[in-house]
């Protein structure tokens, strides 16, 4: 299986999972909730309704967004992950405000709650189901950097913390403690907020072509760095789509150097950029530098010596 395949296969997996795990948290919670009348587990339940709502929309632009390259899209259909990723973010902020005005309302006009045991019971088993999840989401972000996936995780990590925030409430709520029902509905829509926030961040550095993380720029800069026939480089640029990742520089020759034989350096650099990454997309222009700018050249080679 190629590195291509791989990433297919792991993605969409991943969103499957979720999607099932979201029919599986969406029909539990609300047995939960039709017993009890809980706001905590009316806020939670609101919450995995948009996120199994999310997750099949996710599904179907990742499914477009891994289409290869074609006449109208030369660069792939990769940025459709960030289009997936904006449209969750608002999903789990309309949740989140929903999940508030809940809780406000159940602050304001306190109501008994039923069967709380029942309710207590369902939350655990919603925080084992997610936890299990995410753990899984985590290492497919690991091997394949997917947007989608990503931002999927980030949504049901913030469950996590509302599942636990629930349980907490219930719990005290069953001990008769004032208002815990509602306060824990209000918790639990800061924390899917705040959750909504991060995903729109992440999404939005795809769409305006944020830099790779300094990290990997210095790992292609080092490759560039090693090659002694290039007096230097600049226009260094780097950005992702999708799945694929796309470096650029301008590499800087004397302009005597035989064309024939840039073009080898910039051939090695391609090819070492495909090796470290293979879902890579390596650009290299080739600068002639007149040898006449003795200073420049001069200042190139102390820069190369250092």
């Amino acid at each position: 299986m190629n590195n291509n395949d791989e990433y297919s296969k792991l993605s969409k997996r991943a969103i499957q999972f979720s999607m099932a795990t979201g029919l599986i948290l969406l029909v539990s919670k609300f047995i939960a909730w039709h017993f009890t009348s809980s706001a905590t587990l009316l806020s939670s339940l609101t919450d995995s309704s948009l996120d199994f709502l999310a997750s099949i929309f996710s599904f179907a632009v990742l499914t477009y967004s891994l289409k290869p390259a074609d006449d109208d899209h030369r660069f792939g259909h990769g940025k459709a992950e960030g289009l997936a990723a904006i449209f969750q973010s608002g999903i789990v902020l309309v949740a989140g405000l929903s999940v508030l005005y809940q809780g406000v309302q159940r602050l304001l006009n306190p109501t008994p709650m039923g069967k709380t045991g029942l309710a207590i019971g369902i939350m655990l088993f919603s925080l084992v189901l997610t936890l299990l999840l995410i753990t899984y989401q985590e290492k497919v972000y690991k091997k394949t950097g997917s947007l989608v996936v990503k931002a999927d995780r980030a949504h049901f990590v913030s469950d996590i913390l509302a599942n636990a925030g629930a349980i907490v409430a219930l719990i005290f709520a069953y001990m008769g403690v004032p208002h815990a029902d509602a306060i824990g509905g209000i918790i639990v829509a800061i924390l899917i907020i705040k959750a909504s926030w991060e995903v729109f961040e992440h999404a939005l550095e795809m769409l305006l072509d944020h830099e790779l993380p300094e990290e990997e720029v210095k790992e292609f800069e080092a490759i560039i760095q090693k090659e002694t026939e290039i007096l230097g480089y600049h226009d260094v640029r780097t950005r992702r789509s999708g799945k694929t990742l796309f470096f650029q520089v301008h590499l800087e020759f004397e302009d005597e150097v035989r064309l024939m034989d840039a073009h080898e350096v910039a051939d090695r650099i391609e090819d070492k950029v495909k090796m470290r990454w293979e879902n890579s997309d390596c650009l290299v222009h080739m600068d002639p530098i007149s040898a006449v700018n003795e200073e420049l050249i001069a200042h190139r080679q102390k820069l190369k010596q250092n």
